[in-house]
């Protein structure tokens, strides 16, 4: 994890002006030794082995706790009395801890203090916690009656409630848990000191003991998949998703480790991947880490799906992000999840470990994602997002030209990009064995529009292999696209210590869709922006295998429809081949009309929720 030094500089100073005052009261002969613990070694349990190191938080040492989010019992409610829809706000606002109860204990993170022994039965102890933006975020349980996962045997302790000389003498069972994510760690960065203080007469003393709450993790792809979830629609949006949704089951059904697919119904879009990005918070536990699901919403106010992380997703063990108002109003397509996505873990070219991976996002030349999301993905202080070119694309998403896959090398991974030379080289093949004059698009399904089939050109089965390769306008444009990538991988491949022969050059190419967008009527931020003055915006000419979903060493991928020879469909069939230096598996599925039209592929159209039991404290 990273952490600026400003931060480090306030945190080292509270915790050196607690540590004196405990060093200032244990000099004194008479005084009181309190001692407050949690499971600063990272080890599950709470002992004596975590004596040491217990009054500062490290990278290495410092005890976890979860922000305790998801809503367990489903008491949450997405209408007011009324039944009317609450706000975005009011909605994310529910969760099992913004109440004074324990909801779920079995995620609160404990801590005990030790029992004191020789107390007169006039003594009292209190339990507070600092710095003030801790306060109203962290809560801090007593247990009484061997409460351990019993909801009813915690009490919320505030800095009012006192502990007689029985409960001191005995020892105080605690749970740790915070009510929300930290959003801003110029306003809290996540740490929290219990303090620990204890009077009798004219004898006092006091402890603490130094926590931070979890980071929110964002998945990669080497992580292993626990559910594979899409979306389904009415004929009314769209009468090709009910098929492209039956051949995703079957393929799911096939795969090596088949994951359980969730269907997520009556959706007014197609686009699975966009409304949110899952990611993910988790703290060591007696038998390994335990975890929450955190469902980052997108920073679109206006996307509709965008509330399903609340009203649907949201449960046992799964809790949402609402992004901040002041930006991510509207339904910018630079702010959809498709824009977002994450390097495995690397030790970068300079240095700096990225031991839980790091977060890419688009940039759209001077334009960049919502300041809500940067700031958020930026205040968890491990994956420090890194900005790849994204303006070039008609949607702007990175997931249209990027991809990180398992691969047989010291990083464990690849990087996969479309690649236009690769393409026209196999065209140039076709036309040298004299099939120049195959159709360019094998596709021969009905092409009745959708409303939302923005890229439908049914001119395109006129032309062939021939006519495409003569197309200098055409070359041209993928030249243009070309270069984005190629710099897009240069700055990779100049962070990520991976050997420029191990990247997949995945057969593509191109196709122009600039366009006048229209502008804001009513000043609600446009989905898409006019290309900048000399620029370009571009649309994949055929089905683009690289925007597919990796499941393991099964890879799903939108099938390409390229000119048929002998059978074969060339293009599927060099795309095999290229996947197959990464040993994957590749299953093609037909997305052309459901999503290819739309302007986007199976990426897009589908999300994966994934292993959440992480243990990202280890350092080694």
């Amino acid at each position: 994890m990273q952490y600026s030094t400003s931060s480090l500089f306030l945190l080292g100073g509270l915790h050196a002006v607690a540590s004196l005052q405990v060093t200032l009261a244990a000099t004194n002969s008479s005084a009181i030794s309190p001692v407050i613990l949690a499971d600063t070694n990272r080890d599950g349990a709470v002992d004596d082995s975590d004596l040491e190191h217990r009054h500062q938080w490290t990278d290495s040492h410092g005890a976890i706790f979860l922000p305790n989010i998801g809503d367990r019992t489903h008491r949450c409610a997405s209408v007011d009395l009324a039944g009317l829809p609450l706000s975005n706000l009011e909605l994310a606002s529910c969760n099992d801890a913004a109440g004074d109860r324990l909801i779920t204990p079995h995620v609160a993170a404990r801590a005990k203090t030790q029992p004191i022994h020789g107390l007169s039965k006039d003594a009292v102890g209190r339990i507070h916690t600092m710095p003030e933006a801790a306060r109203d975020r962290v809560r801090v349980f007593w247990g009484h009656g061997g409460a351990g996962n019993d909801s009813a045997g915690w009490t919320l302790i505030n800095s009012q409630i006192e502990f007689n000389a029985t409960s001191l003498s005995q020892g105080l069972a605690l749970a740790v848990d915070g009510r929300e994510l930290v959003s801003d760690s110029n306003i809290w960065d996540g740490s929290v000191q219990i303090v620990f203080e204890v009077i009798d007469g004219q004898r006092q003393g006091s402890d603490l003991v130094a926590l931070k709450q979890a980071p929110v993790l964002v998945h990669h792809h080497l992580q292993q998949v626990d559910t594979f979830l899409t979306l389904q629609t009415n004929e009314s949006v769209s009468v090709w998703q009910a098929p492209f949704v039956k051949s995703l089951t079957d393929i799911a059904g096939r795969l090596h480790r088949p994951p359980p697919l969730r269907v997520l119904n009556n959706s007014n879009e197609v686009w699975g991947q966009d409304f949110m990005e899952p990611a993910f918070v988790s703290m060591p536990g007696p038998d390994g880490p335990i975890s929450l699901r955190v469902l980052i919403r997108s920073a679109q106010s206006t996307r509709p799906n965008g509330r399903r992380v609340f009203n649907e997703l949201r449960g046992d063990g799964v809790g949402g992000w609402q992004p901040g108002s002041g930006s991510g109003f509207g339904w910018e397509e630079i702010n959809s999840g498709g824009n977002i996505e994450t390097i495995p873990p690397y030790l970068s070219r300079s240095g700096v470990p990225y031991r839980n991976g790091r977060v890419l996002l688009g940039k759209h030349f001077d334009k960049y994602p919502a300041a809500s999301m940067i700031t958020f993905l930026e205040s968890q202080g491990a994956q420090r997002p890194l900005f790849l070119e994204a303006g070039w694309l008609v949607a702007g998403h990175i997931d249209e030209m990027v991809q990180f896959l398992p691969y047989h090398n010291e990083l464990g991974f690849t990087i996969a990009v479309p690649d236009t030379a690769a393409a026209l080289a196999v065209l140039r093949d076709v036309k040298k064995a004299g099939h120049g004059s195959a159709p360019i698009l094998s596709y021969n399904g009905s092409m009745t529009p959708d409303k939302d089939a923005l890229f439908l050109d049914p001119s395109v089965r006129n032309q062939t292999v021939s006519s495409i390769l003569d197309d200098k306008q055409f070359l041209k444009i993928n030249e243009y696209g070309q270069r984005f990538i190629d710099r897009n991988l240069a700055l990779l491949l100049q962070e990520i210590p991976l050997d420029p022969k191990h990247v997949l050059r995945v057969p593509a190419l191109w196709k122009d869709t600039t366009y006048p967008w229209p502008r804001s009527p009513d000043g609600v931020p446009t989905r898409l922006h006019r290309a900048l003055p000399g620029e370009r915006q571009l649309q994949a000419f055929f089905p683009h295998a690289v925007n597919g979903v990796v499941l393991g060493h099964d890879y799903v991928a939108p099938k390409p429809w390229g000119p048929v020879v002998d059978g074969h469909d060339v293009l599927e069939s060099a795309i095999v081949d290229v996947y197959a230096k990464a040993n994957m598996t590749v299953w093609f599925i037909d997305d052309y009309m459901s999503h290819h039209v739309r302007g986007g592929e199976v990426h897009c159209g589908t999300n994966t929720l994934r292993d959440t039991g992480v243990a990202w404290w280890q350092t080694e």
